[in-house]
């Protein structure tokens, strides 16, 4: 078991404006929406600057199923990471880029902003981000957020991206030529789609239907290398789990090396390792059995 191990993301919230018909958290999530207290957060930053230098230009995402933007101290988190010499990264909605949080944006040391924008139009937007009359006003302040990013220097690399599925297709291949185009926009992609665990139905019947899977060897490699921390403390060993269907332990009473080498991931890889795969967390994931290198999140 490889003792050396990264947090691949950290929860700031799981609270969201969107009802994302892709996302399982719009109709399948039952665990507690909360905000990450910032001593918390300060908890974790201080145990993973502990850690061995990560491969250059990793970083740690500040988002896991919510969105970051509505935690009332992003920006102090970000500073705190970035003064232990954490690299971070968010996912954000851009109707969120009201002039509060673009001058908090701007001003941070945030290294990589992915910008969520699918859809062309708002009726486009409201099929799959379930918001009415919010592609515009989104699209609106993305620019201002662009220009002001431009007009100050900041150094954040900026993604826009648009999760590619059959019903985004038509305004991917209306906007991908506008957004590459854009200037503040350092790249267009067209975001893998993803069923997560592989449980909630609803999202599932969007996926396209792919070639079939040689399930001779998982491949999965994540509880060998990473974890995921959730708003409240727990720890869970993947970015696909959403509800909290395999918690490793609490950062709240325990450190991340205790958890890293506690006895529900030591099960947890012994069926990775035994390729029986049973638990309710991964039993169903389409990424089991895909090359680390396949897996783009």
């Amino acid at each position: 078991m490889n003792k050396s191990f990264s947090i691949f993301n950290i929860e700031l919230t799981n609270y969201c404006p969107m009802k994302c018909i892709m996302c399982p958290r719009t109709n399948n999530m039952t665990r507690d929406r909360g905000y990450m207290e910032l001593d918390l957060f300060e908890k974790a930053i201080d145990e993973i600057s502990l850690l061995p230098p990560p491969p250059e230009g990793e970083i740690v995402w500040l988002h896991h199923f919510g969105e970051s933007l509505m935690h009332r101290d992003f920006g102090r988190c970000i500073a705190y990471a970035s003064g232990h010499g954490i690299r971070t990264g968010l996912s954000i909605n851009p109707i969120m880029l009201t002039d509060e949080i673009i001058e908090d944006l701007v001003m941070s040391e945030l290294s990589v902003l992915y910008i969520s924008l699918d859809g062309h139009d708002d009726e486009s937007f409201r099929r799959i981000r379930g918001i009415p009359d919010a592609y515009e006003l989104s699209r609106e302040r993305l620019q201002k957020f662009l220009k002001i990013k431009i007009g100050r220097g900041c150094p954040i690399t900026v993604i826009l991206s648009m999760v590619d599925f059959e019903m985004n297709r038509a305004s991917i291949d209306t906007a991908r030529n506008r957004w590459e185009a854009t200037p503040g926009i350092d790249r267009f992609l067209a975001k893998s789609f993803t069923t997560w665990d592989g449980s909630a139905a609803d999202v599932s019947q969007y996926a396209s239907v792919g070639s079939t899977v040689d399930r001779s060897r998982v491949r999965c490699s994540w509880p060998f290398e990473r974890m995921t921390i959730t708003w409240d403390g727990d720890v869970v060993p993947c970015c696909f789990d959403y509800d909290k269907k395999y918690v490793l332990g609490s950062l709240r009473t325990m450190t991340l090396a205790e958890i890293w080498t506690g006895e529900p991931l030591r099960r947890l890889r012994d069926e990775f390792i035994t390729n029986r795969v049973v638990n309710r967390l991964c039993a169903n994931c389409e990424r089991l059995y895909m090359p680390a290198h396949l897996v783009k999140l």
